[in-house]
């Protein structure tokens, strides 16, 4: 990637975490990805299951948001069909960008209503799909297709795509903890102290700058939050140091941040386990000065379901990504590179490019080296 493309991913990134704020911004962010990237249309879509809320729901490049949600809505059962059925989509790994054409059996989409009726008319003949959240309170995704007259998706396509789908999945998983359709910024401290979940502001340095009252119950309580030399930290070292590792990052360069900070688990001795999500605060026209020093905001919610070994550990080990996960994960369970390509609707060589990043990140050198991995983070001695 060339460094002009370099730079104009980092405004796109800021643009999108502006978007947490103002979300009406969406659509905007939305038409620059998918035009910076070369897609046709864009959609992004994200939904409360408590409350049925629309927490996000933006277009680009096709018919209005009503009229796409009412497609949507008719279409329901076509379209969960040429992603491959729930159980397939299921197996999709959060985060990593999935061509449908590789995913899903060529005779299954040619008899798909969806796609006869809708996609085809406008010239659409395959998409790239991204799952951002998964959880039993909220799921959301986004869907990027391609013109016809652009020819087969490409690589820079998807590394593009994969560059910016953990900071699209932050920048949604904290909007849906706000109450509110849109936050102004001059009233972005009055909107933290009325939030249920804790919300820390740190420095650079991960020294606290101001807590909402839910965070001060925290830390008075020591459960989760604690204050270590005025450093925002938890009972565990490991992720404590993870924790202040992704504020670090946030405030250095939030474009590198990936996916560092979505979800950091926080073990607990007792209680419901909770996640800190971590938002940079320093770049963009929205988030910029919002909060005198506060390099980040950390937001201490639910967890979906209780810590997974050796997910979690993973993650915070290893910085593997999700997808290096769920093929990790595959491996370990005797799949092999053509079963898991199959499986996931990659091509085998991204099976492996992934797979050679687990083994450069874990420093692993055999698939066995792996499995032994694996069994030591789930059976610690």
């Amino acid at each position: 990637m060339q460094q002009a493309s370099v730079e104009k991913f980092s405004d796109l990134i800021g643009a999108i975490y502006d978007c947490v704020i103002a979300p009406e911004r969406w659509t905007g962010v939305l038409n620059e990805i998918r035009t910076e990237l070369g897609f046709a249309t864009a959609v992004l879509s994200a939904y409360s299951l408590t409350n049925m809320r629309i927490g996000v729901n933006a277009a680009s490049g096709t018919d209005p948001v009503q009229t796409m949600a009412q497609t949507s809505i008719e279409y329901a059962p076509d379209i969960v069909e040429l992603w491959g059925g729930v159980e397939r989509i299921r197996q999709y790994p959060l985060g990593e960008p999935i061509i449908r054409s590789q995913a899903v059996p060529e005779e299954i989409v040619l008899g798909n209503r969806y796609h006869l009726e809708w996609a085809l008319p406008k010239g659409l003949f395959d998409a790239v799909g991204v799952a951002l959240v998964r959880e039993k309170t909220m799921i959301g995704n986004a869907t990027f297709s391609q013109h016809q007259s652009d020819g087969a998706i490409d690589d820079a396509q998807v590394s593009g795509l994969r560059v910016l789908a953990p900071h699209i999945r932050r920048a949604v998983i904290i909007s849906n903890l706000f109450d509110m359709k849109t936050v102004e910024a001059a009233t972005f401290a009055a909107t933290v102290e009325a939030l249920t979940v804790g919300v820390v502001l740190a420095d650079d340095d991960s020294k606290i700058v101001h807590t909402n009252a839910a965070a001060t119950a925290m830390l008075a309580a020591s459960d989760p939050l604690l204050a270590r030399h005025g450093r925002i930290a938890v009972q565990s070292a490991t992720t404590t140091s993870r924790l202040q590792s992704a504020i670090a990052q946030a405030a250095k360069d939030e474009a590198a941040l990936g996916q560092k900070g979505i979800g950091i688990p926080i073990p607990r001795p007792s209680g419901d386990p909770l996640v800190i999500h971590v938002l940079p605060l320093r770049r963009g026209h929205m988030r910029a000065g919002l909060v005198q020093r506060a390099a980040a905001a950390l937001f201490v919610a639910s967890a979906s379901g209780p810590p997974q070994l050796p997910h979690d550990a993973l993650i915070q080990l290893y910085d593997l990504t999700p997808a290096e996960i769920r093929i990790f994960e595959l491996i370990c369970d005797g799949q092999t590179r053509d079963v898991i390509s199959s499986q996931l609707g990659v091509s085998v060589s991204t099976v492996k490019s992934h797979l050679l990043h687990v083994f450069e990140k874990t420093g692993c050198r055999r698939q066995v080296d792996l499995v032994r991995l694996a069994r030591s983070l789930t059976f610690p001695a």
